[in-house]
């Protein structure tokens, strides 16, 4: 069975085949290859061990507690894992960092197990630089169409429905975050790498199916998103790109911000709903205070520039909110904030970014109106 060289490395990404990441699960967690699960050949304790031998005493001493260390019942446990990995994903691809190694030893047990299975040559070290590599052509080859529109435009929702006959990237979805100081999603972001290496891997597949012509439409996001960035060639390339502005009415607006950071978190969760068990009602009441909390300590992130009279106010309109939740089971006034938000801090802010960048949209619509004339658009 031949192994993966660099050359091939964009058909595993395309086909999103299994990966297995035998390296130690500290280097998983600082940047891993997309659809890689890691089942280490040396823990992290083992890799330690073994690294100080190398260091003190030689590459043939550190092979040699290498084997001491992973033999008997632990080899056969590690074995049997990535014996029951393959046979659920039996295309998988093993990798270790540089393709030395630990994925050659891993790849000889399992034949020796009678299960064969290529190896990527020059492991994730060759993987992520063929990743970066393609940021920085897909960056600079590749034209886009930057998606612009007032905070609650709905710019999320049209990229979904867009994605169904026209190229999108949705960076949000990439970077588990709304984009904004409220934005924080439930669960942490990728890694900074893993990020870049989602991306990467999104440009791929658009470029594997063919986009002629057509310009992937982008929203027109900050550098930073929550505590990942955008690469700057890609980052620069978006904001010289021409521009699709979504115009939806500030009541509109103001729905769609209430619907996604009210109705669809705990705090919406049973409104209108029977009354539930005791247990349970404390339990949502106490998910949703946490969204209320999480809120505030937002409001706070942005009191500078929103300044300290206004933060008092908006403040003051959060907690009334909150008290609403927790007395009458109400949640509509959660509108009085998010409105003085958006006039006070998102509508000023957001236009005069776009001011000064002078930015002239070659369409302006609503929603509905700037999808069709995306269908217009000939491949």
């Amino acid at each position: 069975m031949k192994n993966i060289k660099p050359e091939h490395l964009k058909d595993l990404f395309v086909h999103d085949v299994p990966l297995m990441d035998v390296r130690a699960p500290v280097e998983f967690v600082q940047g891993s290859l997309p659809g890689s699960v890691n089942l280490p050949i040396l823990n992290d304790i083992e890799r330690a061990r073994i690294g100080t031998t190398y260091k003190e005493q030689g590459q043939e001493a550190a092979v040699k507690l290498g084997y001491e260390l992973i033999s008997g019942l632990v080899k056969e446990e590690r074995l049997e894992k990535w014996k029951s990995f393959i046979a659920q994903n039996p295309n998988a691809v093993i990798y270790c960092f540089r393709g030395g190694k630990r994925s050659q030893i891993t790849q000889q047990w399992l034949k020796d197990a009678g299960v064969e299975r290529p190896l990527i040559v020059g492991g994730y070290k060759a993987s992520r630089q063929f990743l970066m590599d393609t940021i920085e052509r897909f960056s600079k080859n590749q034209e886009l169409l930057a998606l612009c529109g007032p905070t609650g435009s709905g710019k999320t929702e049209f990229l979904t429905k867009a994605d169904a006959f026209y190229p999108t990237i949705d960076l949000e979805f990439f970077a588990q975050h709304r984009g904004s100081a409220f934005g924080a999603l439930d669960g942490a972001q990728p890694t900074q790498i893993n990020f870049e290496n989602l991306l990467a891997v999104r440009f791929l597949k658009l470029e594997d199916k063919g986009l002629g012509n057509l310009r992937p439409i982008v929203e027109d996001e900050s550098r930073l998103i929550g505590k990942v960035y955008q690469p700057t060639s890609f980052f620069d390339r978006l904001r010289a790109s021409q521009v699709i502005w979504l115009d939806e009415p500030f009541e509109t607006r103001l729905e769609n911000i209430y619907k996604d950071y009210v109705l669809k978190t705990a705090i919406g969760q049973h409104i209108g709903q029977a009354p539930r068990c005791l247990e349970e009602q404390q339990i949502l009441t106490s998910q949703a205070l946490k969204v209320f909390e999480k809120y505030k300590i937002s409001l706070h992130a942005i009191s500078k520039k929103l300044g300290g009279l206004r933060t008092q106010e908006v403040l003051a309109d959060l907690e009334n909110a909150e008290q609403d939740y927790l007395n009458k089971n109400e949640v509509e006034s959660n509108k009085i904030w998010i409105e003085k938000l958006l006039k006070y801090y998102y509508d000023p802010l957001y236009l005069s970014s776009l001011e000064r960048r002078q930015v002239r949209p070659i369409f302006k619509g609503s929603a509905e109106e700037a999808l069709q004339f995306l269908k217009n658009l000939k491949p």
